[in-house]
């Protein structure tokens, strides 16, 4: 009896493995085809554990998991799906969270990934969220930061609004001082000018110096900073020159790079006009709702 509810259990195991998707395809360039069918591959189409792919000369194939990593592909042969799912990680990535978003996006098109990609990031590392007496467009709780223009969008309770920066996250006196005109973006490359690199802790305060929480901001020296830049977009695959911008907009977004981010959605929605999810999660970044 124990025999047979272990095979039945199998049985329903392995069924429901050859049901869900093993791969979404991100990107294809070239002749590639699944075995059994005449079309060519398009982005978003699902491949199963039954499935083999050819590749044709000079073709390129990217692939997410269902654990939402990626493999690429790209010498000419067949490709059985099955032994193509070792390659799929288990360990983390900086672009995990975006091809999460990716996978959701084209297995369940027309829903919530396309209307709010910024829901699917792990932002890691912000200090608080929310405050009744000062409010931002975007979350600016942790900012890392060498240079580059990005206007942060703010709103006060205070008559006469104050920013101050400190060295530590709590007392201690402010390093520099910046006087706040209502209405008026507050530029990140002011917040992080003439600032050694280092952690520092920020916040708007108003005249008797009552305020939120102190927000994080590390200012990097250039030389570290082009390198962290390059090991996140590093992860991201070279696709369609739009694509490629957005995915890195995205990664740089998640990990709070907020002057490089802005850079990137802008380079995505300029390339692709049309595309209205790269001109949505660029508006983020000047949206109040204040």
């Amino acid at each position: 009896m124990k025999l047979f509810f272990f095979v039945l259990l199998s049985f329903f195991f392995f069924s429901a493995l050859e049901a869900e998707p093993s791969f979404v395809v991100y990107h294809c360039k070239g002749n590639i085809r699944k075995a059994t069918s005449k079309n060519i591959l398009k982005k978003g189409d699902q491949l199963f554990i039954k499935d083999i792919i050819t590749l044709g000369e000079g073709s390129k194939l990217v692939l997410v998991c269902s654990n939402y990593q990626i493999i690429q592909l790209g010498k000419k042969g067949s490709y059985p799906v099955k032994n193509l799912l070792f390659q799929c990680k288990q360990s983390g990535s900086y672009s995990s969270s975006y091809f999460k978003y990716v996978w959701e996006q084209l297995t369940h098109p027309h829903g919530k990934p396309e209307q709010d990609p910024e829901a699917y990031m792990k932002n890691v590392g912000a200090v608080s969220r929310g405050c009744n007496e000062v409010a931002f467009a975007m979350q600016v709780d942790t900012i890392q930061y060498s240079s580059g223009m990005l206007p942060l969008q703010w709103w006060a309770a205070y008559n006469k609004p104050t920013l101050a920066v400190f060295e530590q996250p709590m007392d201690g006196e402010a390093v520099k001082k910046i006087e706040l005109t209502s209405k008026v973006p507050l530029p990140l490359e002011e917040l992080g000018k003439n600032l050694l690199p280092g952690i520092y802790y920020w916040q708007i305060m108003g005249e008797d110096w009552n305020s939120c929480e102190r927000k994080y901001l590390k200012i990097w020296d250039k030389s570290s900073y082009s390198k962290a830049i390059q090991a996140l977009m590093k992860c991201v695959p070279i696709t369609s020159p739009a694509e490629t911008a957005y995915g890195k907009a995205f990664v740089l977004h998640e990990n709070h790079f907020l002057a490089e981010a802005h850079k990137y959605y802008k380079l995505a929605a300029s390339l692709n006009p049309g595309n209205s999810i790269y001109k949505t999660s660029l508006n983020k970044f000047y949206e109040t709702t204040f």
